[in-house]
């Protein structure tokens, strides 16, 4: 058996730093670290609707991480995104990730379309990250598809169901998810999240809580995911692990605006049956219309 275990690479209540932080506006989805990394998934409730305005962007996003075994790596992705009309998206992007003597290259697509007005706005979203790479000198192919749609209620509440396919070397399956997220107060955003596992070998039943912070000045996100995960659903490497290791994972992220451009840095820990990673993530969204940045 391979000393290293594929991971996906893109994200679960979603999931690419670069797209993660690029579907902050509509779609949630995911980083090119954790596939289905909490933090990497953008809140599923949406804010109140605003007049449509142009906003070409450029998201850079670049991540670091330590592994248990004195092991590590990084990587990197770069997207653009385009909107043409409320709620309305198109993504084109790349990434690079690096883990132990494995390494993988891949072209992300994400779009979203907005249906609906006033007191009920739905968002229907796609997303694919397709490529290849290699663990030590044997190839491998990387195919993580997933569609989506989020309903708001009155800016107050949303409603997400997500299917999610997995085709990474030897893994693959289906990952559902649905998701829940409450407005408690004008600036706190509440998120519940599961993901189960069906068809494959990915074994995984994760739940997420996440709280997001947003004010004028700075905004906050931290959460927590628990419970029985692949190896390869967490871009997790180098050893083998018993049947449905359990997942306890931590998570928290600060984001701030300076002129035209967003910079979120996010600090992410996995622990899997005692197979620990450490993940620092930076995320920078250029508006490239300084109209569009309000």
């Amino acid at each position: 058996m391979r000393t290293a275990t594929i991971m996906m690479g893109a994200a679960l209540a979603a999931l690419s730093c670069g797209l993660a932080q690029a579907q902050q506006s509509p779609p949630p989805a995911s980083p090119p670290t954790p596939a289905v990394s909490a933090e990497s998934a953008p809140p599923a409730a949406a804010a109140p609707a605003a007049a449509f305005t142009v906003d070409p962007r450029l998201v850079f996003s670049g991540d670091g991480m330590t592994l248990t075994g004195n092991h590590g790596g990084g990587g990197g992705a770069a997207t653009f995104l385009g909107n043409y009309g409320p709620g309305d998206v198109l993504g084109l992007g790349v990434e690079y990730q690096a883990i132990a003597n494995t390494h993988w290259t891949d072209g992300t697509f994400n779009g979203s379309l907005g249906l609906g007005s006033g007191n009920v706005r739905t968002s229907l979203y796609v997303e694919a990250h397709e490529g290849a790479g290699d663990i030590a000198q044997t190839a491998f192919h990387y195919s993580v598809l997933a569609a989506g749609w989020v309903t708001t209620f009155n800016s107050y509440a949303s409603v997400q169901l997500e299917e999610r396919r997995i085709d990474v070397d030897s893994s693959h399956g289906n990952l559902p998810k649905i998701g829940l997220s409450l407005r408690v107060l004008p600036q706190l955003l509440a998120s519940l999240s599961y993901a189960e596992s069906f068809g494959g070998n990915l074994g995984t039943k994760l739940g997420t809580v996440r709280l997001d912070y947003s004010s004028k000045a700075v905004n906050w996100l931290a959460g927590i995911a628990y419970g029985p995960a692949a190896p390869s659903v967490l871009n997790l490497f180098g050893q083998e692990l018993r049947a449905a290791p359990i997942l306890r994972e931590g998570f928290a992220g600060v984001g701030k605006t300076f002129g035209r451009t967003d910079w979120q840095l996010l600090g992410d820990y996995q622990n899997l049956d005692g197979f620990k990673r450490t993940t620092l993530t930076l995320n920078c969204t250029l508006h490239l219309a300084a109209a569009g940045h309000t």
